[in-house]
């Protein structure tokens, strides 16, 4: 199997679903979905957060 990285800016907020942690997202074409909080934390960083440090650091993980 082929490995992809993809971008994509999304809106999310917290929110538990079955007592776990994790995030409500809404995807650019209206799609709703849920992520567990240790993937989503992984994948996204918010948007005022991101320096080029970060933007680096994500780089790293995605190819490590």
């Amino acid at each position: 199997m082929k490995e992809y990285l993809g971008t994509k800016k999304i809106e999310a907020e917290p929110q538990e679903k079955d007592g776990k942690e994790g995030y409500k997202v809404k995807y650019p074409d209206g799609y709703i979905s849920w992520s567990p909080k240790n993937a989503f934390e992984k994948a996204y960083i918010e948007v005022d957060k991101l320096n080029y440090k970060d933007a680096i650091k994500m780089l790293n993980k995605a190819y490590n």
